[in-house]
């Protein structure tokens, strides 16, 4: 009877750390993510008075490659968009933009008309006024991602900010981006509303740059503040969101 109890307590011991190791294979892979990321953040964050535009940006999509390999690889399309988010922030822990310019990494999950996929939308942090923005689509392979799109080069030379909004169009998902640009003399933002719908980004709305623009969401849609050259110099324009995008109700 000893025996046979000494028996069930090892089997019970063997499962116990065989799905305690299965827990942290997701761990163990983004840590091995960030320190790689971290490894190539330090090559772009170092002092480049003298490097050339090209080193930059070929650093910069050994990044941004280095994440999608991430995201296809270790990602599994069961998680939900905070424990997904809370991944990606995790391997791009050095990539915190100024907050006064930009927010941290995005991930959102979202059923679409591809199927289960995936949103992120993240800075790769270059120094001073030189960030690349980025916005790519996933959609689910056997539970885990593959790339299909992404929203190509709206924001090279922006700072950005997101924001979801409730789409009106069903299996299709909403972002609105904004962002100032960084050699400016002065606040000039740009903003892309963008719906992806698993197979690909398709730009609902990009009107002109603005001046010094701050954006919020509202029930219909989202406002917007911004300065203009005549009065009353500084407006407030409402927009409702429609099949078509989004209109201005004010």
């Amino acid at each position: 009877m000893v025996r046979a109890i000494s028996v069930v307590l090892l089997i019970a011991l063997a499962s116990g750390t065989s799905g305690s190791a299965q827990q942290s294979l997701p761990a163990v892979a983004d840590r091995e993510a960030s320190i790689r990321i971290a490894a190539l953040s330090q090559q772009l964050l170092a002092d480049g008075s003298d490097r050339s535009t090209t080193e930059l940006d070929q650093l910069t999509e050994r990044v941004r490659n280095a994440v999608d390999v991430h995201v296809q690889s270790a990602f599994a399309s069961t998680e939900t968009s905070q424990q997904i988010q809370d991944r990606l922030r995790a391997i791009l822990a050095n990539h915190q933009p100024n907050p006064e310019h930009g927010d941290l990494p995005f991930a959102r999950m979202a059923n679409l008309s591809a199927g289960r996929a995936l949103v992120v939308a993240y800075a790769i942090v270059r120094g001073a006024h030189n960030d690349i923005s980025t916005i790519r689509g996933f959609v689910s392979d056997v539970n885990r991602f593959k790339l299909i799109a992404t929203t190509g080069e709206d924001f090279d030379g922006y700072n950005m900010f997101k924001l979801e909004l409730a789409s009106p169009i069903a299996g299709e998902f909403w972002l609105l981006a904004w962002g100032q640009a960084q050699t400016f003399n002065g606040s000039r933002v740009r903003l892309r509303l963008y719906a992806f719908d698993g197979r690909g980004f398709r730009t609902v709305w990009e009107p002109d740059d603005l001046f010094s623009a701050t954006v919020r969401a509202t029930g219909q849609g989202f406002a917007i503040d911004h300065e203009v050259r005549e009065p009353p110099f500084t407006v407030h324009d409402e927009y409702r969101l429609t099949f078509n995008g989004p209109i201005k109700v004010n």
